[in-house]
């Protein structure tokens, strides 16, 4: 009996084992059978992720090197256009009329002084400049840019006292002897560019305002053999400012004319997106995430420049004033926007700016509206020169008026004062009857007026000064 229950129990010991073994062995064969789910497998997400960051870098580093680089693309532009249209490097340009709205050479010009202009290339050799005996003490200045648009010097009749002078122009790395009666004037780059204006007090002025300006001239010191031969820069395209090739140019730029040590810590971010100022821009090496993101930047860095005077422009009554401006430390982007707004504007020493798009209450300025614009005595702007009142189009240059005039301005004689020293200017499109000598004329649409003064009084025109508004006039007709 007890043999018996012994077997029976064995006999159900093996039967479980035999149900227990059973389901493992068909999950077995069913896993060899059947086709593995595959684990989910991140690379692919993983690569998308790392692509959009390198585009993400490559937009942001980009649209900061384009602010930065702005200057040194347009100055090789505009080099590049002038040496081959006025004339060649190291040789001056002399204008013999007043800019007129077919005036393209820079934006905001002024229809009040001679320009005259010379792009240097110092890396041969420094070069001389020459300015005459000024007895009739007409205002001109030479400002001198380095490549980066910061203005490092001014060579005017504010400076010189009326009196001739001598002029050694060298790059930043010449050393040498300087000669006898020359001061050495040492330039932050190799390339620089002078921009000089003389001033013209009327129509029967200008024979002889153009003959002083004939009198300033720019030498070589040394005879070279580029110096013997005329040189031109080289033509940069005309997508330069929308394109990749802007990188280029900015680095090629950069390569030749070494930025302040400061700014190194800036263009070594710059190179993580093959903007590399030691060794060029090279697109083709560049991976596709990373072009993508540099086009991205010169889709929208060009608006930033355009729009980037808000956080530097002060506006009472309408009149807008900008700071800095001449020269820029590092405020990359107040430098961009005056490259592009006013190319060469000078330092507020030598001549001070103020802007008005709008009237009194704000509405923009248009040619089919009149406008009044007083002055009381002690309102005229202060100054050992002269001040005047430019009319533009949105486009920044002089607008084309129908009485083919573009200017008022203090030293022409032609200005009619009140009996109590005030003065009423008229701002419309047709000439005011018996007021024509105080007539800015306008175009037909919306414009812009700049207010200049030359050789400002120092301490005259402070940081809370404010010019009278432009008013809005109904019983000028």
């Amino acid at each position: 009996m007890l043999r018996n229950r012994k077997k029976i129990f064995e006999l159900l010991i093996s039967a479980l084992c035999f149900a227990l073994v059973l389901p493992v062995a068909s999950t077995v064969q069913a896993t060899q059978t059947k086709p593995p789910t595959p684990e989910p497998f991140p690379m692919a997400q993983r690569l998308k992720q790392l692509g959009q960051s390198q585009e993400d870098l490559a937009y942001s580093l980009g649209t900061q090197a384009y602010v930065y680089g702005y200057p040194l693309v347009l100055s090789a532009k505009t080099m590049g256009e002038m040496t081959q249209t006025r004339a060649p490097l190291n040789q001056f340009f002399y204008s013999e009329t007043l800019a007129s709205p077919a005036f393209r050479d820079i934006v905001t010009p002024n229809s009040d002084t001679l320009y005259m202009s010379a792009w240097l290339d110092l890396s041969q050799s420094p070069m001389i400049l020459k300015v005459p005996d000024n007895p009739q003490n007409r205002y001109y200045t030479v400002q001198m840019l380095d490549v980066y648009t910061n203005t490092f010097r001014n060579v005017s009749n504010r400076s010189t006292k009326q009196q001739s002078g001598r002029y050694m122009i060298a790059g930043p790395t010449w050393r040498g002897i300087v000669p006898a009666n020359t001061e050495l004037i040492q330039a932050p780059t190799d390339t620089v560019w002078l921009i000089g204006r003389v001033e013209v007090k009327g129509e029967r002025d200008l024979p002889q305002a153009v003959a002083f300006e004939k009198q300033i001239t720019l030498t070589p010191m040394l005879q070279t053999k580029q110096a013997a031969v005329p040189q031109v820069s080289p033509t940069i395209p005309a997508d330069a400012l929308t394109s990749l090739s802007f990188f280029q140019i900015m680095t090629e730029m950069i390569r030749k004319n070494p930025p302040p040590a400061c700014d190194r810590v800036l263009l070594d971010q710059f190179a993580l997106a093959g903007i590399d100022s030691e060794h060029g821009f090279s697109p083709e090496k560049l991976r596709p995430a990373t072009i993508a993101g540099l086009r991205r930047a010169l889709t929208d860095a060009p608006q930033i420049v355009k729009n980037g005077f808000v956080s530097y422009t002060t506006v009472r009554n309408g009149w807008g004033s900008f700071a800095p401006i001449g020269t820029y430390g590092n405020q990359f982007l107040a430098r961009a926007f005056i490259a592009y707004s006013g190319l060469a504007a000078n330092v507020p020493e030598e001549e001070m700016y103020f802007r008005a798009y709008t009237d009194e209450r704000g509405a923009m300025l248009t040619g089919t509206k009149r406008y009044t614009l007083h002055f009381a005595k002690e309102q005229l702007p202060q100054t050992s020169a002269f001040w005047s009142i430019n009319v533009y189009n949105n486009q920044l240059y002089l607008a084309s008026t129908a009485a083919n005039r573009t200017s008022v301005r203090s030293n022409t004689g032609t200005l009619v004062y009140n009996s109590d020293g005030s003065l009423d200017l008229y701002i419309q499109k047709e000439p005011p009857p018996g007021k024509e000598a105080n007539w800015l004329p306008t175009p037909d649409g919306n414009f812009n007026l700049v207010l200049r003064v030359f050789a400002p009084i120092p301490d005259t025109v402070g940081k809370a000064h404010a010019w009278p508004p432009i008013r809005e006039s109904k019983g000028v007709k």
